[in-house]
C-alpha cells in the first residue's frame, strides 16, 4: 500500500491552519485606520491623513494638494526635512515617473507655512 505524500498545511494545536505571524490577511483590518502611504523623502510609512500630498500640476509642475482632490498620481512627504531628501534623492522624478518638471524647492517649502492655502 502506498503512502500519502505529507500536507504542506502548517497545522497548529487542535489542526487549523496558522497563518504566518506579522502579517493580517485580506479583509482583516490593522491597528491603523485608514490607507498607508510612504514618505518620498524618509521611507516611513505612515496613515495618509499625516502626510502632504503633492501631485504634477498642469505644464508640469509640482504642486501642493491640501485638499487630496487633485487627480493623478501622488507623492506624499511627513515634513519639511523629508523634502530636502527628496530633493537631494531626485525622488519627484522617481515617484512621478519622469512626468514632473523643474522642482522649485521654494514654492514647495510653503507647504508647510502657517497659513498658506494651495
Amino acid at each position: 500500500m502506498a503512502r500519502k505524500p505529507p500536507s504542506r498545511r502548517k497545522l497548529g494545536k487542535g489542526g487549523d491552519v496558522r497563518r504566518p505571524s506579522g502579517r493580517s490577511g485580506p479583509g482583516e483590518q490593522s491597528a491603523e485606520s485608514g490607507p498607508v502611504r510612504t514618505c518620498v523623502g524618509c521611507g516611513s510609512r505612515r496613515p495618509q491623513a499625516e502626510l502632504t500630498r503633492f501631485v504634477v500640476g498642469p505644464g508640469g509642475a509640482i504642486a501642493v494638494d491640501r485638499k487630496r482632490r487633485l487627480p493623478g498620481r501622488g507623492a506624499y512627504l511627513c515634513g519639511a526635512g523629508c523634502l530636502t531628501a527628496a530633493l537631494k534623492r531626485k525622488a519627484f522624478g522617481r515617484a512621478f515617473r519622469g512626468k514632473a518638471g523643474q522642482v522649485d524647492p521654494s514654492q514647495l517649502g510653503q507647504a508647510w507655512e502657517p497659513g498658506t492655502e494651495s
